[in-house]
């Protein structure tokens, strides 16, 4: 998967994604697609946003197993949202990398502060590993690092303190969960959750 920058326009939807699933569920794709419009799932006024949201939402469906997808409309809310974001970071490598090597780092080593300066080396570390990161602007970056972090607020393992630093919440881990992502040889996301490996 090639690294792009397309999430500095997106959200968590953690209800549209959810709500999305469970159209699935009972339809097909298409038949999907037009109740999210004629519903306006999405609470859009532009149809262009619209599909732009849908598209985001069905590449995260779609790059994640069924058995995620079935726990994600029957299970507890906390678990859900790090279904959306194990989702996130199958459809996006770079928030899969941050959660690798910054998140993951971080809770196995016991630092529970997120701070400024662990996404500017992240992001550093990356440009001199990519020629097309490296080409990205200022503004495309830091566009980047407050979308990953609210990713990560909104699926509850931060916890805000200011505008330089986040607490890091270690998220409880369904053993259904677990399970799954054992099974279905995503062990890697399970790691980012937990610090283990």
């Amino acid at each position: 998967m090639e690294y792009n920058a397309s999430t500095v326009k997106y959200r968590f939807w953690f209800v549209e994604t959810r709500e999305t699933a469970r159209l699935l569920a009972e339809h097909t794709q298409e038949e999907a697609q037009r109740i999210a419009y004629e519903r306006n799932l999405y609470q859009q006024k532009d149809k262009a946003r619209i599909t732009n949201e849908y598209g985001c939402i069905m590449r995260r469906l779609q790059s994640i197993p069924v058995s995620l997808k079935e726990l994600l409309l029957t299970t507890d809310v906390s678990t859900a949202k790090l279904i959306v974001l194990i989702s996130a970071m199958a459809s996006d490598r770079l928030l899969f990398e941050l959660m690798q090597e910054v998140y993951r780092v971080k809770i196995h080593l016991g630092d529970d502060e997120w701070k400024g300066s662990d996404l500017n080396i992240f992001f550093s570390n990356k440009a001199d590993q990519s020629e097309l990161i490296a080409g990205w602007t200022e503004g495309t970056v830091n566009k980047l690092k407050q979308v990953y972090t609210r990713f990560l607020v909104e699926a509850g393992l931060l916890c805000k303190v200011n505008t330089k630093l986040s607490r890091i919440t270690k998220p409880y881990i369904d053993p259904e969960l677990k399970d799954i992502l054992l099974k279905e040889s995503m062990d890697g996301y399970l790691y980012s959750l937990t610090g283990k490996n």
